[in-house]
């Protein structure tokens, strides 16, 4: 993993001196934060485009577009493992990795949210709820059940069966 992994393994895998990675970049945070960056803008700009799309949508319900989010979420965390191992493991500690989640993700996620739950408290099928307060639910209920099936417990789980059931616990804890 990343924090087990020296700048001289990482120089060694690249073919490189250990110098040259300190000659284009500050630290072995700036390697990370560096890479990170045109990585995230390459798979969370699609991500956010389709959470848009989800939570703008007006022919489904709550649960179904909670089912929908998370299936996507979960089918992105199973292609990319390898770098969202790398993100949960260096997010509780790296504040300018925070700060890139937060401002590139988690913001626009946040108005998207607020927008779909002003419509849907409008027509009566849901209850006020802060759309932060919203996607940590979602957010913890699915790294969760990821972090448990690819790690804790893996096995021959039903992720359509798990969601649903999430989804459905969310939306029904939801309606007024």
């Amino acid at each position: 993993g990343y924090a087990a992994t020296s700048t001289r393994a990482i120089a060694r895998r690249a073919g490189v001196a250990e110098a040259t990675i300190f000659r284009h970049f500050d630290s072995k945070p700036d390697l990370l934060l560096r890479l990170v960056r045109p990585v995230a803008a390459f798979l969370v700009q699609p991500a956010l485009a389709e959470a848009q799309a989800i939570f703008e949508s007006d022919d489904s319900d709550l649960a179904d577009k909670v089912t929908r989010m998370m299936r996507a979420r979960l089918a992105f965390a199973d292609r990319f493992a390898p770098l969202i191992r790398i993100l949960l493991q260096e997010l509780p500690v790296n504040p300018q990795l925070q700060g890139l989640l937060q401002e590139g993700v988690i913001a626009r996620l946040t108005l998207y949210a607020e927008a779909m739950i002003g419509r849907e408290v409008a027509r009566g099928r849901m209850r006020p709820i802060p759309a932060a307060r919203l996607l940590r639910i979602l957010a913890s209920l699915l790294i969760g059940y990821w972090i448990t099936r690819s790690r804790i417990a893996p096995g021959d789980w039903d992720d359509a069966a798990e969601v649903a059931a999430m989804a459905g616990i969310v939306a029904r804890g939801l309606t007024p």
